[in-house]
């Protein structure tokens, strides 16, 4: 018996041009996968902070090391019309000076207990003052004292708070070289403050 064929003949060259477009289209398909795909994980780039000061040493001192700091310090801003002392004792901070009042010039002395800020600074609180015998509002003195007495631009006398912020880490050098308080203790004769060194 013979098979009958139908007649159709297969055509080898659509074959071939399917084949061929399918190689491409893989082809084109692998190398598409290789260029978006991730070779390795990103190295994670490392951020520097720029770190605007870098500690570089503590220093201790005691309370008379400490007042006799204070005195020379304070003495370019002493004057014939206001001089004044600030010391620290075994109780509190104590600013002596005197007022002017109506013409008389009355002793002034404020207490200050002391305290120190998360930023370095260190805060004196008043805890009572004397003015001669007068009676005046603990922010009337510090308003006096603000304007009045000369002091160092790091000084803020904040008069509404009853309080004078020292900002030791404020304190302009040519060195770049500033302070932070880290411990304060007039009890314990301990003050301790860790030097800084300002980047460029």
């Amino acid at each position: 018996m013979k098979l009958k064929t139908n007649g159709t003949k297969t055509n080898w060259w659509k074959w071939a041009c399917l084949l061929i477009l399918a190689i491409n289209v893989a082809f084109v398909g692998v190398i598409a996968s290789r260029l978006i795909q991730v070779r390795e994980p990103a190295a994670q780039t490392i951020t520097s902070k720029k770190v605007k000061s870098v500690k570089v040493g503590t220093v201790s001192t005691t309370r008379e090391q400490l007042n006799d700091t204070v005195a020379a310090y304070l003495k370019d801003y002493q004057t014939k019309n206001s001089s004044y002392n600030v010391y620290a004792t075994s109780s509190a901070i104590l600013f002596e000076g005197t007022y002017t009042f109506l013409g008389y010039e009355v002793p002034l002395y404020i207490y200050f207990q002391p305290s120190r800020l998360e930023s370095g600074a260190i805060q004196l609180k008043i805890t009572s003052f004397s003015v001669g015998t007068l009676t005046l509002p603990e922010s009337e003195v510090l308003k006096y004292l603000k304007s009045s007495v000369d002091l160092p631009n790091f000084v803020e006398v904040l008069p509404k708070e009853s309080v004078i912020n020292i900002n030791i880490q404020s304190i302009k050098n040519d060195a770049g070289i500033f302070l932070k308080a880290t411990t304060i203790d007039l009890v314990g004769d301990q003050f301790n403050f860790d030097i800084y060194k300002k980047n460029s």
